[in-house]
């Protein structure tokens, strides 16, 4: 006599073709739509990390920190710090101590910032800020009218980029030698690394 089983073997066979097809479809699941889940999330979190230190580093939020606050700062305005996001109109009207220097190598134009009350629109600004009158933009002709603009302000702080200027071995340089005679804080950064990282110390 034949048993339940053995009678129904079209059953087992369904069964069987049934797994199979669950076992595939979970199979594509895991192989072509969860990667991309996962893929999709960890942009959604680099996204979110983007947001997180351009808010660390947004411009508005620069201030100079309390060990500054009150002591003169002169900030020599070379290319490095002109290309960085140092927010130097909000700085310099805010702050009665700051005082920028406009290297010989650069002009009024290309610095952009203008002490005249109006804005300076050049072409070749690069960058253009609007300052009220009255502030202190310096201009020197040559390293010598430089050195002796910062002998004669004697700032607490000095900040500048010694490659821009063309200077070799600024800390073995008599020009390094010279400003320490009169200047106790010297911040020379470096053009290849990031300019607020690097004053710090100074701006926070």
């Amino acid at each position: 006599m034949m048993t339940k089983s053995q009678r129904n073997p079209k059953f087992y066979l369904a069964a069987l073709v049934a797994t199979s097809a669950a076992v595939l479809s979970y199979k594509i699941y895991e192989t072509f739509y969860k990667p991309a889940d996962n893929h999709q999330k960890s942009d959604e979190e680099a996204e979110e990390g983007e947001k997180c230190d351009k808010q660390q580093l947004k411009p508005s939020t620069i201030t100079i920190s309390k060990k500054f606050l009150n002591k003169s700062i002169a900030v020599t305005l070379s290319s490095s710090f002109l290309s960085s996001t140092l927010p130097l109109q909000e700085l310099l009207a805010t702050n009665e101590k700051l005082i920028y220097i406009i290297p010989p190598n650069l002009n009024e134009d290309d610095v952009g910032l203008s002490n005249q009350g109006k804005a300076n629109t050049s072409p070749s600004s690069t960058t253009s800020q609007y300052l009220p009158p009255n502030f202190k933009i310096l201009k020197c002709s040559n390293m010598q009218g430089y050195l002796q603009i910062l002998k004669n302000l004697k700032p607490d702080c000095l900040l500048l980029c010694s490659d821009d200027l063309g200077i070799n071995n600024f800390n073995g340089s008599h020009v390094s030698r010279d400003l320490s005679n009169f200047i106790k804080n010297i911040i020379n950064i470096d053009q290849d690394q990031d300019v607020l990282t690097q004053i710090k110390p100074v701006f926070n």
